[in-house]
């Protein structure tokens, strides 16, 4: 007689054991993803504004962050005439969308733009720009004058941010 393989008891007591592990794991899963979502959008915005502001740095050049409110993208530019608005003289370096269900709520910076000087301090004000999802969790990237940002956060809807 063959022994080789399994017994219907056996596979009857492992597919319910990963039944009720899913049926555990799944809903903290859906719990979990709305905030992993937004706090990798800000990730991507404090990570690219770190980059701006060494790029200007690097090539002496006032370089320019410009949210778009509407589609919930960005785009990072070389402000060409250091007017911190993307014109047409100006170049994209790059341009990213935020992740799903991510809504850019507002920001502080005149007409969404942020801009770094060629020595990667504030090209303008200094300011916020502020994200949040479907779950009403709310975080954002503070930028102060000498370039230094900040993630931070608001537990009260979005109106005190720390």
């Amino acid at each position: 007689m063959n022994n080789k393989g399994f017994t219907l008891t056996e596979l009857t007591v492992t597919i319910a054991l990963l039944g009720i592990m899913s049926a555990i794991s799944i809903p903290s899963y859906f719990s979990w993803l709305p905030r992993h979502r937004l706090q990798t959008s800000v990730r991507h915005i404090y990570d690219d504004m770190n980059m701006a502001r060494s790029r200007a740095v690097r090539t002496n050049a006032d370089i320019g962050i410009e949210f778009n409110t509407t589609n919930e993208t960005y785009r990072i530019f070389i402000d060409a005439n250091q007017n911190q608005t993307f014109d047409t003289g100006d170049t994209v370096l790059s341009s990213a969308t935020l992740e799903n269900d991510i809504d850019i709520t507002g920001s502080t910076f005149t007409s969404h733009t942020y801009g770094f000087n060629s020595r990667g301090m504030s090209a303008g004000t200094t300011g916020d720009v502020y994200l949040t999802n479907p779950s009403g969790l709310f975080l954002g990237v503070r930028v102060n004058t000498s370039g230094c940002l900040t993630v931070i956060n608001s537990t009260d809807g979005g109106t005190n941010w720390s």
